[in-house]
């Protein structure tokens, strides 16, 4: 029977954080090699370093309105896709996404002594068995943020066994001989001062390495200018050259911040006011259901895939993201989603508690 035929599907931005990894850390020795090997083992799925990171790529590859129709085959979602072919955000989605930042409050919810910033992640991302199988694999995540990011963090990390077949069938699967039970993304409990959790194992100093886009720290995000001109040029200047269209790019770094859950809330108000400037944004649907909750999903098309990003409309909160197939993929329809995720955050009395 085979032994590693069941693998995560790599996205390319977990490729990139390798090369990324090396690249930062100059010639490549020893040091510098084993900074790599345990980027690549984030990107299979175990909690990310704090390390400089370029852009996320996701998934190589939903919506009601502007001509998209939402359904349900076989316990996996599919969506018709409509080609948005406007060079500039259109009027609506402006006008939504300034209201958005109109409707956060001004501060967040302070914590107290004792208290802990409670980020939780409800995943499901793609997995393949042998090129002839692919389904969607659900993943918790659960992070928690001390008032001192130099205090230690804790990070949870379950993969429940539950999944949604996109090509082939469970029972296909296993009658053909494959271990779908082993999928390699690893599960367990991790503590680190700055989340930098392999710092000790690197022989590095822990909250040493800058924050970035994708891994966000209090210095970072406070050197982000809060003007949104000013801001979109910060962004647009970071994204260049990244990523198969610009224009994405600048998206896929907003949600890469947002994603977070440690973003503060003028800086918020000020990435929607970005994202309302992004050539080719559109509102994908008016009232997109990510885990039972509805917002307005937000989205850019290119190199046939559309990323979106998900917010609530009454609040402004930021609830997550997804990626569809705009094009046919293998064996993969137009119009999977191949990756989707929700994001909650809530203040909780302790290390480890729950809301």
């Amino acid at each position: 029977m085979p032994e590693d035929n069941v693998r995560p599907m790599w996205s390319e931005d977990e490729l990139d954080r390798a090369l990324a990894a090396l690249h930062a850390a100059g010639p490549p020795d020893e040091q510098a090699l084993t900074h790599v090997r345990r980027a690549l083992l984030t990107a299979a799925g175990a909690p990310e370093p704090a390390v400089p990171t370029r852009p996320r790529r996701r998934w190589a590859w939903w919506t009601a309105a502007a001509g998209t129709v939402l359904a349900v085959v076989a316990g996996v979602l599919v969506v018709q896709t409509v080609q948005f072919e406007n060079t500039i955000p259109s009027a609506d989605a402006v006008a939504q996404l300034n209201s958005a930042a109109d409707r956060i409050t001004s501060v967040d919810e302070p914590l107290g002594p004792g208290q802990y910033r409670y980020i939780a992640t409800h995943a499901w991302w793609l997995a393949s068995i042998d090129g002839k199988y692919a389904y969607l694999a659900e993943n918790l995540l659960e992070t928690w943020v001390p008032p001192d990011e130099k205090q230690d963090w804790l990070w949870r990390r379950d993969v429940t066994g539950a999944r949604k077949w996109i090509t082939g069938s469970e029972a296909e699967a296993r009658n053909a001989g494959h271990p779908i039970d082993e999928t390699g993304w690893p599960e367990g409990e991790w503590r680190a001062p700055c989340g930098d959790w392999f710092a000790q194992e690197e022989g590095r100093e822990p909250c040493k390495t800058p924050g970035t886009w994708q891994t966000p720290n209090e210095e970072f995000m406070a050197a982000l200018p809060r003007d949104p001109g000013r801001l979109y040029d910060r962004l647009r200047t970071d994204t260049r050259g990244h990523g198969p269209d610009e224009n994405q790019e600048m998206l896929v770094y907003v949600a890469d911040m947002l994603r977070s859950g440690l973003v503060p809330a003028d800086l918020r108000a000020a990435l929607y006011r970005v994202l309302a400037k992004v050539p080719g944004l559109q509102i994908t649907e008016q009232m997109a259901n990510l885990d039972g909750q509805k917002g307005t999903a937000y989205g850019v098309t290119a190199a046939g895939t559309r990323h979106d990003v998900i917010i609530n409309p009454t609040t402004g909160q930021f609830m997550g993201e997804r990626e569809i197939t705009e094009d046919a993929m293998d064996d993969i329809p137009a119009g999977t989603v191949t990756e989707y995720t929700s994001v909650t955050t809530a203040v909780v009395n302790g290390i480890g508690a729950k809301p």
